[in-house]
């Protein structure tokens, strides 16, 4: 007997077709009939799954936080719910998780640039977007608070920080030298760690 094909998730491809109108246009694209439309589906069956707007652009903002959660990644792999939960983060995970927001800062796939300055945008106005967000700050800053040598990678992931929230608000061009500069002090100061 051959396996049927896997459906695709419904709420999956609205919150793919919410986060694409989001990053091609900004918020204000994103309403309930262009994700449906977008996505589809119909405007009940995007309703089933999100009862609002707000709700929507919140679950757009959580997957975004998701895909750029390095610091969650860094825990030894478990097999099940007890393993898990016991689980002992990797001796090198926080420079494992460092490195991948360097790469992150100076490597960004623009459809991520294009989404995360739209969000930026909008939370001036939409201030729910703002804490998955903060969750995915408050998490990575406690566990490099909790290191051996917090001091070192906090200043490497605010220095990332600010790297990507200057690239992003295009408040300047940093020379290519610069940002070859910059990236291999970064580096060295993870190599650094303990």
């Amino acid at each position: 007997m051959t396996p049927t094909p896997r459906r695709s998730n419904s709420r999956d491809k609205i919150l793919a077709a919410a986060t694409r109108l989001v990053a091609e246009g900004g918020v204000p694209q994103l309403t309930i009939e262009a994700a449906a439309a977008a996505a589809g589906v119909t405007k009940a069956g995007l309703i089933y799954h999100f009862k609002t707007r707000d709700e929507l652009l919140t679950a757009v903002v959580e997957g975004m936080a998701r895909e750029i959660d390095v610091y969650s990644r860094g825990a030894e792999p478990a097999r099940n719910a007890a393993a898990k939960a016991s689980a002992r983060p990797h001796p090198d995970a926080l420079k494992y998780a460092l490195l991948e927001q360097v790469d992150m800062a100076f490597d960004m796939p623009e459809p991520l640039q294009r989404l995360m300055r739209s969000l930026l945008q909008a939370h001036a106005t939409h201030a729910m977007v703002l804490q998955p967000v903060q969750a995915l700050f408050d998490r990575a800053y406690g566990q490099m608070a909790q290191s051996g040598d917090p001091g070192r990678a906090l200043l490497v992931s605010l220095a990332m920080d600010g790297l990507q929230l200057i690239d992003l608000l295009q408040l300047h061009t940093f020379a290519p030298e610069q940002r070859t500069a910059v990236k291999q002090a970064a580096q060295e100061l993870i190599a650094q760690l303990p």
